[in-house]
């Protein structure tokens, strides 16, 4: 086996060096009483239970003929029993070394040089095994009798000293196994305190959230209640009646929501504005009847507006007039009528306001004279009906802080009632 030329009339085979897959000529010159040996020793070495099967592809094998030349020479494909001796050769050849079959040459002085560096290497352990070996027999043979057996007890003490750590060690191994589960608990106890400290925040948060929303609401509240209650108090202090019917003096005349009432011959007032003037008056003296609650006797206001009226028993009397020819004389009849019953309303209305002050009106009320002065305007002169009717209005206007006084008082009284 090797690189070199060989002789046409042996038999060769191409193959590749299993190292540096040089090109090699595998030379089989083994004798035909050498087959017998190959056979044995692979046999022996493998055992006769195992089939050999090639490993390589025969096609990797290229069989040179003993007849071809070196040059030029056709190749043929070796049989599969010729690559299989190959095989054979091959491996009885790799079972003796580190190193696979075929090799080139390079490669082979390469894997001797290693082989016999791995034998000196292990000659040279071999010699520090027996050099130890030997210093140690002969520090044995030095020993006495009674070294020995210290020896022996020494030894004995530490094998069992091995064995009471190996079984503390066992103990510690146990006790580490205990304090992983332990502290695996303490992690899963941690990781849920963590979850629910979370939640605990989280909670806080929102109930924080509640209750600014809550102080929120409340001062929203409580702004409300100011506002309210300041209007309450605003309200409290506003005389409505005042409001809707401002009465007052203007020169010789009374005013009730800025309509006069009366007539002066210098100024005359046009019926208009006097019957629109009873209108108001009418419509405020029926608020205060309501208010107080007065039970009118024999008369009922009916207000509506300019021609608003009074009923007398089964007669209802006009608050309002015209000018006009004898037509005119029965209408101020009727007129002066329910002038006449209108201050009868206002006297009883007057005394069940104040029974107690009636005697502190601005002006005295009796039949129809009010401030000794006649509301009638028939056979009466313009200036004394004027004034007549403004003392009327005065009287009717210090009537309406009573009324409202004892609305208040009725209602402080219903709500004591209540709570």
């Amino acid at each position: 086996m090797g690189s070199e030329p060989l002789p046409l009339a042996e038999r060769t085979f191409l193959a590749a060096c299993t190292r540096c897959s040089a090109q090699l000529r595998i030379v089989d010159d083994l004798p035909a009483s050498a087959e017998q040996v190959v056979r044995d020793s692979f046999r022996g070495s493998l055992g006769d239970s195992f089939v050999v099967v090639p490993r390589s592809d025969p096609d990797e094998f290229v069989e040179r003929p003993a007849q071809a030349r070196t040059d030029g020479a056709p190749l043929s494909v070796a049989s599969l029993e010729k690559v299989t001796r190959i095989e054979r050769i091959m491996s009885l050849a790799s079972g003796q070394t580190d190193q696979d079959h075929p090799v080139c040459a390079d490669c082979l002085r390469l894997t001797v040089a290693e082989v016999q560096r791995q034998v000196d290497q292990a000659a040279d352990e071999h010699r520090a095994y027996q050099e130890a070996h030997g210093r140690l027999r002969e520090e044995l043979e030095a020993f006495s009798a009674e070294e020995a057996a210290q020896l022996e007890a020494d030894i004995a003490e530490l094998e069992a000293e091995e064995e009471r750590l190996t079984a503390e060690l066992a103990g510690h191994c146990r006790e580490e196994a205990q304090l992983r589960e332990e502290l695996e608990r303490q992690r899963r106890q941690e990781e849920q305190l963590q979850r629910g400290e979370e939640e605990f925040w989280l909670s806080a948060a929102e109930y924080e959230l509640d209750a600014e929303e809550g102080e929120e609401e409340r001062a929203v509240t409580q702004s409300a209640i100011q506002y309210a209650t300041s209007e309450l108090h605003r309200l409290k202090r506003t005389n409505v009646l005042n409001d809707m019917f401002f009465i007052k003096d203007e020169g010789q005349f009374g005013t009730i929501s800025r309509f006069r009432l009366g007539r002066l011959p210098d100024h005359p007032v046009q019926w208009e504005e006097i019957n629109a003037a009873w209108g108001q008056a009418c419509l405020l003296l029926d608020a205060l009847v309501k208010m107080s609650g007065t039970c009118l006797q024999q008369y009922r206001l009916k207000p509506n507006g300019s021609y608003s009226s009074i009923q007398a028993g089964g007669d209802v009397l006009g608050l309002y007039s015209g000018d006009g020819g004898l037509t005119s004389f029965f209408l101020d009849r009727r007129f002066d009528q329910a002038m006449a019953a209108f201050l009868k309303c206002l006297h009883q209305v007057a005394k069940t306001l104040a029974p107690h002050k009636i005697d502190q009106l601005p002006y005295k009320i009796d039949g129809d004279k009010v401030g000794g002065f006649s509301v009638r305007q028939q056979f009466n002169q313009d200036e004394k009906w004027t004034k007549a009717l403004k003392f009327m209005l005065t009287d009717l206007k210090w009537l309406i802080p009573c009324a409202q006084a004892r609305d208040l008082a009725d209602r402080g009284v219903a709500v004591g009632q209540s709570s």
